[in-house]
This record gives structure tokens, C-alpha cells and sequence, in this order.
């Protein structure tokens, strides 16, 4: 009898010990570039002790492998053809499944110096990096901004599935174990040189490519109880939400993502009345568009891997399980960076499931699997005063709102890191006294009070010449359409007063002050547009202020009517010239310069003409007096 109980102790505790070394698997969910190419991010959900990885260095063509033990990769197989650096593809795929390997592969250039790639460990991710001072500059990233994003992608990039690899080979082990700053030296022998192993022949990639010509990659789009899964591959980002009419529409740009075709402009059913529906809308931006007239409820809600964005109503996500685990609140602090800027940073235990919505009088930042934060704590410790005004809820089932009072000028930066462990939040409010303090362009003009004064700014001049394509400047072209908008406005007994009425330069304080100054009832700013590649083409009106709204889409409606082009459609954007002014302005885009087509169209006269007699009808039609 003791030897039976013996015999099923022993069992128990093998099978205890096995337990506890099958939780040890590391599980690498998304792999992340950053926009040098010189850094790699493999972010893992898992807690383990140990990583090993193993590295050799291969040849025709030149590149190095790194082989990670006990790890299972949660995503397909994949490879990346990268241009900004000496990394010329990256291969990350689940090499074996007994025992569990997954390899990264990275091929490199001719005279790319691999003794400066290094491997750190951060909790249980992996970074591969090549200039260091990419890791120093720190490893927040901006996923939601007020102002719209610049377009830095990988224009040549592709992402395709992997075929089998060949079996794994025996090498040297460079072991993982601290969480600081580690080098692959153990990779390295006597000389300095890795280890080479030429036999070992990887297959090309099938050929199933699609251009991933961003940070982000959306592939599928999954509907949930009303609410929508947006997914991915990459770095999500995502510019401040808008709602228009007619009908009711929640709208968002997503910035420097591509969109697989098979999902494009195809409508999913959210409930009886509502649908959503993600577009390429320019070759490197995505725009999200929720018909509803709930519309006002919905926001993004940030995963834990950052791979994907939970498009959710307010209402019906009460009640439903968005995490598996709750994180601690390991840190916060909030500090003045200086006169105009306000900074909010939050540090985890574990990643973090957040969403942020900018109201005109408030910023509200939802914590949905947090923890532990101490609102009398953090406010002993605080060192702003636009933030002292915070306050926080609680979200059910567990959570936390936290509410910024801000004001309407303040302007939002939202960054998180790539383990999405710390949240940073930048708050920009300019002084009220920034656009009095600098120097006036022309001086105040006499004009009929009785009639109504709209200023026309004909964008950039002198030294700053716009656009350019073929020699042809946008500064020339804005000019060539502002006087002839002019012309057609006094025939119509209207002020006009120009900005500028030649080639000179004018700051964008300046012609801010040019039209406060002169009492402006409408402000137009006229533009040409332009893209990276010579496929965008079209019409664009933008507005920012509330007041600005019903002048902008009267204006555009008549605009894109007239030309023959894409009406690419009404923005909210926050151009210096169009968010300080306190009269209805907007900024028109005509055509965009970078497409060969449309460029020859706008250097004709009857392009010239009718866009400025377009934008004149809008004008008089908003004023009354068409």
C-alpha cells in the first residue's frame, strides 16, 4: 500500500513538474519594424524565465538566423522585404513544432557590419537592433493624434506566407536571461566572426505577395455583437475621429496602412440599420466609416498586441470580457514639459487594453483591464496644473476612466510602447497670446463695412514653393487661382483682400493675423495637393472649427461638382491657417500636382477658371447670394 501511494506521489510530481515546464513556452505574438528599419520588435504575452535563442550566420545570399527555443508563434509565417537600411528581409516563421522553435531570418546587404546587431531583452520581448541610437530615442510610438499624420511608409515593402523551412541544425546557444542591454556575443567565436554553417538552404517565399506599403497591414474585419474587430499586422495609428450627416457616420483616418483588397469598401452588418466599411482611401492611409446614428458612442479600442482595434459602442461592450487578465498599475506620473506642453504617463505590470476620446471640453482615457491606480497619490505627486484637474471612474467590471479637462485649442498625442505596458499622454495648448506676438503682414486694409470681407490665401510663396513636380511649383499655381477667385468676388461687390498678391513669402502666423486683423467674415485658403506616388488624385475641402463646417461642405459640394475628378470628400483637419482663425474657413486642395493627369489639368487655363469660379458659387451660395 505505502509503495502504491509512493509510486502516485511521485506520478503527481512529475506531472506537476511537467505542468509547470509546458506553461514555460514563450509566444511570440506580432513582430514590429520601426520606420528606419533598424529594429525589430517580437512581442510576446508569455512569462518565462529563460529565452534561448541560437544564432548562425548563412550564405548566397548573406544572412544571419536566429532560432528561439520553446517559442510558438501565435501569428502565419511571414516575410518583409525592408529598403531604409542595410536589412534587406526579414523572415519569421514556426520552424518546428517538436520540440517548439520559431526562426527569424535576416538577409542583409553587402558590407553590412552584423557585430552591430545586438539582441535586448525587455520583460519577455525580444528586440533585434542595429543602430542603437533608434533604442535610445525610446520605444513609444504615437497611435492617436489630433493632427494629420505624416506618411512615412515602406513604399516597396511586401509581406508574403512562407513555404516549409528546412530541418533545424545543431549550433551555438546564446542564452537570454537578463532583462538589461544584452550583445550576441555567444554567437561569436575567438575571431569575431559567426559561426558559418553554408549547408542549410531556406526556400523562397511563395509567390503570394501583397503590398504592404505601411506600418499597418488590415487583412480581416470581424463583427461582435454589434461591434467590429478590425485586424492586422504592424503598427496601428489612428487620426482624431469625426462624425458628418446625412446620413449619420462615425469616421477615422488610419494613417500609413493598407488595406487588403479582398476587405475593401465591402459592408459589414453591425445591426438592422448600421454597417461598417474600411477603404484604401489614399495608397497609404485607411479611412473607417460606421453608418449609424448612434454614431457618437463608438470608439477604437486598442488590443494588448497592438494587431488589431476593437471598433466598439458604448452600450454593448457592458458586460463584455475584453481581457483575461487585469494589470497592475505600476507607475504614473505627470509633469509640465514646458509653456505649452502637458505629459500623462502610465506605466503596467502586464499589457494594457485602452481607448481614448477627445471631447471639445475633455480628453477621456479608459483603462479597461487596470488596476491599482491611486488618484490621491498621483495628485501629491503632481507637477501640472492642467493636469490637477484630472479625475477618475470606474469602469465594470473592472477598469478605469481617467478625465482631462482641456481646453478647445489643446491639441492630443497618445503614445504606447511596444510591449504596451506605458501609455503617454501629450497635451499641446497654445498661448492665446502666440498669434498676437508676431508681426502682421500687410497692414490693415480700408474697406466697406457694410459688406461682407473675405480674405483669400493663396497657400505658400517665396521661399517655400509648395508642391513641386517637372519644375512646376504649387506656390504659382495657388497664386494663378487665388486672383481670379479674386476677379470673380468684387464683380460681385464682395471685399476681397488677398494675403498675398505676389511671389513673396508669408508665415502662417501671419496670414492668421493678416485676416483677424482685417475683420474677415470668410477665410478660403487655396492649395494644391500632393502624394509619394502618382496614383492619388482629386478634390479635398478642409475645415476645423464647428463654425467652419456648413461653409466648408457648401463650398466643396459646388467645387466637386464642377471638376471633373475624385471627390475625395470633406475633412476635419487641423491646418495652422484654418484652426486659428475665428471666422468660417477652410482650406481647398484642387488637384493633386504628384499625378502626371492631373497635373497637365491644372496647367491649363479652363482647369484654372473653373476652379475658382467653383469655389466663388460656394462662397456666394453660403453667403445668400447666388
Amino acid at each position: 500500500m505505502l509503495k502504491k501511494f509512493v509510486l502516485i506521489f511521485f506520478i503527481f510530481i512529475i506531472n506537476l513538474f511537467s505542468l509547470a515546464q509546458a506553461e514555460e513556452v514563450l509566444k511570440i505574438n506580432s513582430i514590429t519594424f520601426d520606420n528606419s528599419d533598424n529594429m525589430i520588435f517580437l512581442a510576446s504575452s508569455s512569462k518565462v524565465m529563460y529565452i534561448n535563442v541560437k544564432s548562425m550566420k548563412l550564405s548566397n545570399p548573406d544572412r544571419i538566423s536566429f532560432d528561439i527555443d520553446n517559442a510558438i508563434l501565435t501569428r502565419p509565417n511571414a516575410s518583409w522585404t525592408l529598403k531604409n537600411s542595410g536589412l534587406k528581409q526579414v523572415r519569421l516563421s514556426q520552424f518546428t513544432t517538436n520540440p517548439n522553435v520559431v526562426r527569424m531570418v535576416i538577409t542583409y546587404d553587402k558590407g553590412f557590419n552584423v557585430n552591430k546587431l545586438k539582441l535586448y531583452r525587455i520583460d519577455n520581448n525580444l528586440v533585434f537592433l542595429y543602430d542603437k541610437n533608434v533604442f535610445t530615442q525610446g520605444n513609444l510610438r504615437s497611435v492617436y493624434n489630433d493632427e494629420k499624420s505624416k506618411q512615412n511608409y515602406y513604399e516597396y515593402t511586401t509581406i508574403s506566407e512562407d513555404t516549409k523551412t528546412s530541418a533545424p541544425v545543431q549550433n551555438n546557444l546564446n542564452y537570454v536571461r537578463s532583462p538589461e542591454a544584452v550583445q550576441i556575443q555567444k554567437a561569436f567565436n575567438a575571431n569575431g566572426q559567426l559561426i558559418k554553417k553554408d549547408n542549410i538552404q531556406i526556400p523562397s517565399s511563395e509567390q503570394k505577395e501583397q503590398k504592404l506599403k505601411s506600418n499597418f497591414n488590415v487583412n480581416r474585419i470581424d463583427i461582435k455583437r454589434g461591434n467590429a474587430l478590425i485586424r492586422g499586422i504592424g503598427s496601428i495609428s489612428v487620426e482624431s475621429p469625426f462624425i458628418v450627416s446625412n446620413p449619420t457616420r462615425f469616421v477615422f483616418d488610419m494613417p500609413n496602412t493598407y488595406v487588403a483588397p479582398e476587405i475593401r469598401n465591402k459592408e459589414y452588418v453591425l445591426s438592422e440599420n448600421e454597417t461598417i466599411k474600411i477603404g484604401q482611401f489614399e495608397p497609404t492611409k485607411a479611412r473607417v466609416v460606421v453608418t449609424s446614428e448612434d454614431a457618437e458612442k463608438f470608439r477604437p479600442i486598442y488590443s494588448y498586441d497592438s494587431q488589431s482595434i476593437f471598433l466598439a459602442h458604448d452600450d454593448r461592450i457592458l458586460g463584455m470580457k475584453l481581457y483575461d487578465k487585469t494589470s497592475a498599475t505600476y507607475s504614473y506620473a505627470a509633469k509640465k514639459i514646458d509653456d505649452t506642453k502637458d505629459a500623462l504617463q502610465f506605466i503596467f505590470t502586464e499589457p494594457i487594453i485602452h481607448s481614448i476620446k477627445k471631447f471639445t471640453n475633455r480628453v477621456e482615457l479608459n483603462l479597461y483591464n487596470s488596476s491599482g491606480f491611486n488618484h490621491e497619490a498621483y495628485k501629491k505627486n503632481l507637477n501640472s496644473e492642467v493636469l490637477s484637474k484630472l479625475r477618475t471612474e470606474a469602469l465594470k467590471p473592472a477598469g478605469i476612466k481617467v478625465i482631462i479637462p482641456v481646453k478647445k485649442t489643446t491639441s492630443v498625442d497618445y503614445q504606447e510602447s511596444f510591449n504596451n505596458k506605458e501609455l503617454r499622454l501629450i497635451l499641446t495648448t497654445p498661448k492665446e497670446e502666440e498669434i498676437k506676438a508676431a508681426k502682421p503682414a500687410p497692414s490693415v486694409i480700408t474697406k466697406n463695412p457694410n459688406v461682407k470681407t473675405v480674405v483669400i490665401d493663396a497657400g505658400h510663396g517665396g521661399s517655400d514653393v509648395g508642391a513641386t513636380r517637372e519644375g512646376i511649383y504649387e506656390k504659382d499655381l495657388t497664386l494663378d487661382m487665388s486672383k481670379r477667385l479674386e476677379t470673380i468676388l468684387k464683380k460681385k461687390g464682395l471685399n476681397v483682400l488677398m494675403v498675398r498678391t505676389k511671389d513673396d513669402y508669408v508665415s502662417l502666423q501671419d496670414r492668421v493675423i493678416f485676416a483677424e486683423e482685417n475683420k474677415a467674415d470668410l477665410f478660403v485658403s487655396i492649395h494644391v495637393n500632393s502624394s509619394v506616388t502618382p496614383e492619388g488624385y482629386g478634390l479635398e475641402t478642409h475645415y476645423y472649427t464647428p463654425q467652419s463646417y456648413d461653409f466648408a461642405q457648401i463650398v466643396h459640394k459646388e467645387f466637386a461638382s464642377a471638376i471633373k475628378s475624385k471627390d475625395r470628400g470633406l475633412f476635419k483637419s487641423k491646418f495652422y491657417v484654418i484652426n486659428h482663425t475665428t471666422c468660417p474657413s477652410i482650406l481647398v486642395e484642387t488637384g493633386f500636382i504628384s499625378n502626371p493627369e492631373e497635373r497637365k489639368e491644372l496647367l491649363t487655363t479652363a482647369r484654372k477658371q473653373k476652379t475658382a469660379e467653383a469655389v466663388a458659387k460656394g462662397i456666394l451660395k453660403y453667403l445668400g447670394k447666388d
